[in-house]
């Protein structure tokens, strides 16, 4: 009976320890790469050269698919920086500022994080394997990437490229630095993503169409494709049928940069 106080005590110090240690803990600090501004244009008013592009999930190595912030403290050992965290699972922030850049730099409104249910036909799909993400022991930053553009749908890919981006980061900067630096090495992969993206477009006449449009010119033609919403669906389907079997050309049911010319051409 009489140690009962004391087993107390002891009890209310480990508790009062214990509260002192987290009340002194360092506070983690949260992270996220930054993208290029959007340009002010709004949702929904695409031009007839919007290009419907999907951006597949970003591959990362497992060294740097984790919370902390990965940096090299020599060419075998890594430091993981336990207070300065990413926000978010970095794969699916660095697919997201991967398709806000593309969407800024090509100026469409029309670029998905894939899977989505919701994605229209794509002209094009980008593709993306990080072998490096971190900073380095001579205290650069340093993106080593490979990347592939595929037509739509297709298996084999238009072009394959690999990409070595390096940003200085100033001696003894901090996380925010380095989080800073590595954005911009992520802009710098995405304009030369957007620029092999362009070339292309610009070689190929039919890639780009405005599916609103279309529907807006089926409309005024006789063919009924429902509200002119953007949305490939059954009634739009059907009405590109229709009207491609009137004009005696291939019945696929499919938008595509060919068909809006040529109801842009015919009266």
């Amino acid at each position: 009976m009489t140690t009962l106080p004391r087993y107390r005590s002891l009890a209310f110090g480990v508790l009062a320890a214990t509260l002192a240690s987290c009340a002194g803990s360092q506070p983690s600090n949260y992270f996220v790469l930054s993208a290029l501004p959007t340009p002010e244009t709004p949702m929904g008013s695409a031009s007839s050269n919007q290009l419907a592009i999907g951006v597949a999930p970003v591959a990362l190595p497992a060294y740097i698919d984790r919370p902390q912030l990965v940096t090299r403290a020599s060419a075998n050992r890594l430091d993981l920086a336990e207070f300065d965290r990413w926000a978010e699972p970095l794969q699916d922030m660095f697919t997201r500022t991967l398709a806000e850049n593309l969407s800024a730099l090509l100026k469409t409104d029309l670029v998905y994080d894939l899977p989505d249910r919701q994605v229209p036909d794509l002209d094009y799909q980008v593709s993306v394997e990080i072998w490096r993400f971190d900073r380095g022991v001579d205290g650069k930053t340093e993106l080593l990437a490979r990347w592939a553009i595929f037509r739509g749908n297709a298996a084999e890919p238009l072009v394959t490229r690999k990409s070595l981006i390096t940003e200085d980061v100033p001696a003894g900067s901090g996380a925010e630095a380095i989080i800073a630096a590595m954005s911009r090495a992520v802009e710098t992969l995405s304009r030369e993503i957007a620029q092999e993206i362009d070339s292309i477009a610009e070689r190929t006449p039919t890639a780009g169409y405005d599916l609103r449009l279309i529907q807006k010119a089926l409309e005024s033609k006789g063919y009924d494709p429902g509200p002119a919403d953007g949305h490939l669906g059954p009634k739009t389907r059907e009405a590109i049928r229709r009207y491609q079997y009137n004009l005696d050309i291939q019945v696929t049911g499919e938008p595509s940069r060919a068909l809006q010319d040529m109801l842009m051409r015919t009266p």
